[in-house]
């Protein structure tokens, strides 16, 4: 197969950044020279840490503005890992100057704004790939596969939920994702935004929502002058209700500050001849009640990764060897460089995050209004 080099300009040096310039380095060792990324400019605010990734991962130079890689005539691909605010203006400029882009969850800050740079890129005619990475844990391909097959019968509920609890205590120091100016939603974003790229990715489109959120700590210390408390100004819990455009009916919630929950991201998914459930903690199972086995036998029953569930055999010859988080990354950028290696659309594109931008806004308006909402055509066209 005949090998494709993609130079890439990764903007952003903090924790995401450093996860994509590892999964880069991954890429080869898993799934051979299909593509080879060339991690080529990193640009960070922050002017030491785009120096040290560049020096980390031998990138060929770093600056402090981002425009200078989005306006490089080498670089192929841009990736954004930088806060939720900057990914719609970096990603429409980087099109304008016919870079593909790669850009980390969520898409935008309004649905409105996602819209906007949606139709900027699909104008534009570049590949977008969205960073919704737990979707590609090779057991949700399993899992969809699963519930295309029609073996389980026809889906009628989904529950889903992340819970985490990093900001548990009150005394932890105030961070930019609790202002709305720099994150829009807190929960909501942040955390329910992944539930929603899954019940997206195995189910479908949300056709309407009816939900709540709730700050439970106020305020928190300033971290330059503890001291000093500044606001929490979005959601600490939220929770809503929806029905598919299919017709199914589901629920989601999720939670920052739930002590003892780590990594609880997961679902039930009921259907008409079985069950489906899933918790990240676990990622390398699932759960699996069939209705037609014998009658004595009926439960759940624990399916193990395995070769035959997406991508894992490109890691390990046999089953119920762990992947992990990195993994996860590794996948999700190598699908990505082969999309733009090939000229053909990723499937969590831009369109994909968009749709998510559309159900988070309808969130929010159904808590303030404490109505159901509607999400077609929200933000602007479809």
């Amino acid at each position: 197969m005949l090998m494709k080099k993609i130079k890439i300009g990764l903007i952003g040096a903090g924790f995401m950044g450093r996860t994509h310039a590892a999964a880069y380095r991954s890429i080869n060792n898993v799934f051979g020279d299909e593509v080879v990324p060339e991690l080529s400019a990193v640009a960070d605010v922050n002017a030491d840490n785009a120096k040290a990734l560049a020096e980390k991962y031998g990138v060929q130079r770093w600056c402090t503005d981002w425009n200078e890689i989005a306006a490089d005539p080498e670089i192929e691909l841009v990736d954004i890992t930088t806060p939720n605010a900057s990914h719609c203006p970096i990603a429409v400029k980087a099109a304008a100057h016919g870079k593909h882009v790669y850009c980390e969850k969520p898409l935008s800050m309004t649905a409105a704004e996602a819209v906007k740079a949606t139709e900027a890129v699909e104008k534009a005619g570049i590949i977008t790939s969205v960073g919704f990475n737990y979707v590609r844990n090779p057991i949700q391909q399993y899992v969809r596969e699963l519930l295309r097959s029609g073996a389980l019968g026809t889906v009628v509920n989904f529950r889903g939920m992340y819970d985490q609890d990093y900001y548990n205590d009150p005394e932890q120091l105030h961070e930019w994702r609790m202002f709305k100016s720099a994150s829009a939603s807190g929960a909501l974003g942040d955390l329910a935004s992944h539930t929603l790229s899954l019940s997206q990715y195995l189910i479908g489109d949300i056709a309407e929502v009816c939900g709540m959120t709730k700050i439970i700590v106020p305020e928190r210390p300033d971290p330059k002058e503890p001291s000093r408390m500044l606001p929490v100004e979005n959601d600490d819990v939220v929770q809503f209700l929806f029905n598919f455009e299919n017709g199914a009916c589901g629920a989601i919630f999720s939670n920052r500050l739930a002590a003892g929950r780590k990594m609880s991201l997961g679902y039930e998914i009921q259907l008409t001849n079985g069950c489906i459930v899933y918790n990240q903690e676990n990622q390398n199972q699932v759960q699996i009640y069939r209705h037609d086995d014998d009658k004595r036998e009926r439960g759940f029953k624990t399916v193990l990764i395995a070769p035959g569930h997406g991508e894992y055999g490109r890691f390990y010859g046999g089953a119920g060897i762990c992947l992990g988080y990195a993994d996860q990354k590794t996948i999700e950028a190598y699908h990505t460089l082969k999309c733009v290696a090939e000229g053909v659309p990723c499937e969590i594109d831009f369109r994909f995050g968009m749709k998510i931008m559309q159900v988070i806004d309808a969130v929010l308006e159904s808590a303030e209004t404490r109505q159901w909402v509607k999400i077609q055509e929200r933000g602007g066209s479809q």
